[in-house]
């Protein structure tokens, strides 16, 4: 009866020990996996001592061994399960409904956000949108969409989208006198996060597409 539980408990520590490793692994800094390292240098030595060493009596090095990679490899592909489900993962894009306009011709945009993972995700955003579309012409912006400080958490469902559409009449937001120049320009539609102050590194997501505005 000893024998089952100190094999159990060995089973569960090297379960715990390698999900650990994984987790650290993939989403800890340098510095944590660093000190992480140092750590898994020691631990060993206590598992050998406390729990190897019992289990020696009645099995030899060849199988503790065996047990110990097959728990090990156990862990890591239920750990992988287990993170491919959880890991949100979106497809967010930006269509129009032409490539190519004429000038004084309104431009339709549509943003999508949609859910390819297993089970339901979440954000914040800090807009109520939560998308803003913003249109420039040689790094310089001529429009983006009106939106509303208010932060808000959203819940998309697996294979369920999210959708906003926005039309831009061609009209220079800033500067509302001076008529829209032929061009390329690029369409940019992002997602703010909750603590989002205009800045690029705080966005959620992001996604882009040129459009062509000619000369009639």
């Amino acid at each position: 009866m000893k024998f089952r539980l100190d094999a159990v408990l060995f089973c569960v520590v090297i379960f715990i020990l390698t999900v650990v490793a994984f987790i650290l692994v993939r989403v800890g800094t340098l510095i944590i996996v660093f000190l992480s390292m140092l750590a898994y240098l020691v631990i060993p030595f206590y598992v050998y001592d406390f729990l190897v060493g019992p289990l020696m009596d009645k099995l030899s090095r060849r199988k503790i061994l065996l047990l110990t990679f097959s728990v090990m490899g156990i862990a890591v592909v239920f750990t992988q399960s287990v993170w491919v489900i959880v890991t949100p993962k979106w497809s967010f894009s930006v269509t129009t409904d032409k490539s190519t306009y004429e000038l004084g011709e309104n431009v339709q945009i549509t943003v999508s956000l949609e859910n390819l993972g297993f089970i339901p995700h979440s954000f914040t955003s800090s807009i109520s949108g939560p998308i803003v579309v913003s249109v420039s012409l040689y790094e310089s912006q001529v429009w983006y969409s009106p939106f509303h400080w208010n932060k808000t958490e959203f819940i998309i469902h697996p294979n369920q989208s999210l959708k906003r559409t926005f039309t831009w009449n061609q009209s220079n937001i800033h500067f509302p006198e001076e008529k829209i120049k032929p061009g390329t320009y690029l369409i940019e539609a992002f997602i703010p996060s909750a603590n989002w102050k205009g800045g690029r590194s705080q966005l959620l997501l992001h996604a882009w597409k040129c459009i062509n505005i000619t000369a009639t």
